[in-house]
């Protein structure tokens, strides 16, 4: 699962979506989201962000449908998976959404819960939720705080920027803030303390997920 920072399995690397699995992405953002893969690869952002038997910060974040969510609620009921994303534009990520719809219900069956966290705000979320249909918690890191806290947030080098604007991506739009910044992809699963069990960080964490590795991640916790 990309960068695997967990004491768990080992997980293969620069895990690259397939041709099929693209259909239907624009090429322009399945380029874009290989060169920030890259980038991030070769600037080793995974190494500053949080990791196993690590505590978690808890939060509060708006859901789509503008419903507020409290982490320390969810995660005190039952284990939590949070994964955060680039937004709901890139290719990788909505093809890892899609697996980890796939597999709600065997998470669900293990007691967990599974929240997504984007930088993005206003329709974007619940558009994006509703027309991927997915039955996921999707909510709105609108400044950027909750990825700080977790170590995931780069600021977006001049080169890489420019890029990105040729390629008609602006992330202020999105954002909804002027700041070049991006969270790094990554996937957490905590404990009902906040301690993180398992932390899979990187830019191929999002579409490296294994359904397997998170239910054994919760049967270690006691609620697979």
């Amino acid at each position: 699962m990309g960068d695997d920072v967990s004491k768990g399995p080992p997980a293969s690397k620069q895990v690259d979506p397939s041709a099929e699995t693209l259909s239907g992405f624009r090429m322009l953002d399945i380029r874009t989201d290989r060169l920030l893969s890259s980038w991030l690869r070769e600037a080793g952002i995974p190494d500053g962000a949080l990791k196993a038997n690590e505590l978690a910060p808890d939060f509060l974040l708006p859901e789509a449908d503008g419903k507020l969510v409290s982490s320390l609620e969810l995660r005190r009921a039952a284990p939590l998976i949070v994964t955060f994303v680039y937004g709901t534009w890139s290719p990788l990520c909505t093809v890892g959404l899609r697996a980890l719809q796939k597999a709600t219900f065997r998470i669900r069956a293990a007691g967990a819960t599974t929240i997504v966290i984007t930088p993005e705000a206003g329709e974007l979320p619940p558009n994006f939720k509703r027309d991927r249909r997915l039955d996921l918690k999707i909510l709105s890191d609108l400044d950027l705080g909750v990825s700080l806290s977790f170590g995931l947030v780069s600021v977006v080098p001049a080169d890489i920027k420019s890029h990105l604007l040729r390629r008609g991506l602006d992330l202020c739009a999105p954002h909804g803030f002027s700041f070049w910044m991006l969270p790094m992809p990554a996937i957490y699963v905590l404990d009902q303390r906040g301690i993180i069990r398992r932390a899979f960080v990187g830019p191929d964490s999002i579409t490296g997920a294994k359904t397997d590795t998170l239910l054994a991640a919760l049967s270690e916790i006691g609620w697979a």
